[in-house]
């Protein structure tokens, strides 16, 4: 959705929440909301803005999306988990990110009801400057043993800087970390020289390649395959010896735990709707979203694949 459309439905939003008739907010109040926990650009956002108008159409009801920042996330996924279960209120997020975020003193998935799971997974991203002296992974490890790498990062305990705490481990290598907030952050650093290497989400990089004259070099990525689009690239789990290594990141969209099966399946059934949309397809291509709406089997599948994940990265 453009900006200046989003800013129009947010400022609807709040004169109908200013004109109170018989202490009712008027029906724009009422609208769908998905709360994103990650700002504007960042690919939960770009997820929202996707599935929006169709799953509107879908319900025949207006559907909004906002901010819930802080926490890594975890501000967004308490705040659903603290609403109304009456559908009005969902998560959109990286599934491996919730599982990251858990702790035993706050558990977050078993506080959700899934909804759907919105894409494939997709994979991180070690890269250089294509100017670098850094060619391939190899020399990569032969500058990180020579010298302290400058590594731009969201964090190592983020789904996108996983990779770096992984590779700094398995590699045994050690790397002056700089967090940034996000992955254009990281590119940023990358380009203007402040950083030797960063970690990316490889959609990130692939775009940016796409569209730019200076390129990155992608040394290696986080999937238990190539990527297609970087056959040459191999996976850290791949040059590890351990497929273990693997990882991706998918998203999905959940409801309060206690959200009744009807409201549930209903939300479920629009979503799932919009396989068939051409026009969602298109705008998911055009992104380099990977796109793929599934039920809330898939989700669990999900959740359960990305605790093994976290567990063997663990220890």
């Amino acid at each position: 959705m453009k900006l200046a459309r989003r800013d129009a439905l947010r400022g609807t939003a709040a004169m109908a929440a200013a004109a109170l008739i018989g202490g009712r907010a008027l029906a724009a109040t009422d609208a769908i909301r998905l709360i994103c926990g990650f700002g504007v650009g960042n690919p939960t956002d770009l997820c929202a803005q996707l599935i929006q108008d169709g799953f509107s159409t879908a319900l025949n009801e207006p559907v909004e999306f906002d901010y819930t920042l802080g926490q890594a996330g975890g501000r967004a996924a308490l705040e659903v988990i603290d609403a109304a279960p009456d559908g009005r209120m969902l998560l959109i997020a990286e599934i491996l990110n919730l599982v990251l975020q858990e702790t035993p003193a706050e558990p977050l998935l078993s506080r959700l009801q899934p909804i759907a799971k919105i894409t494939r997974g997709f994979s991180t991203a070690l890269a250089v400057n294509e100017l670098s002296e850094i060619r391939d992974w190899p020399g990569l490890l032969a500058a990180a043993r020579s010298n302290r790498l400058r590594a731009a990062t969201t964090g190592r305990d983020s789904t996108i800087g996983l990779l770096l705490a992984l590779v700094e481990r398995r590699m045994n290598l050690s790397f002056e970390a700089i967090e940034v907030s996000g992955t254009n952050a990281a590119v940023d650093m990358l380009l203007t020289r402040r950083a030797d290497i960063a970690v990316v989400d490889t959609r990130t990089a692939l775009l940016h390649n796409g569209r730019n004259r200076t390129k990155l070099r992608v040394l290696a990525t986080s999937g238990a395959r190539r990527s297609p689009q970087l056959p040459d690239v191999p996976t850290l789990a791949e040059l590890a010896g351990d497929p273990k290594l693997a990882y991706t990141i998918s998203f999905g969209l959940f409801a309060p735990l206690a959200t009744p099966s009807a409201v549930a399946h209903r939300l479920t059934a629009a979503l799932l709707g919009l396989r068939n949309d051409k026009s969602v397809q298109t705008q998911a291509r055009l992104a380099n979203i990977p796109l793929q709406l599934d039920g809330p089997a898939a989700v669990a599948e999900a959740v359960a694949r990305d605790r093994r994940v976290a567990a063997d990265i663990a220890g």
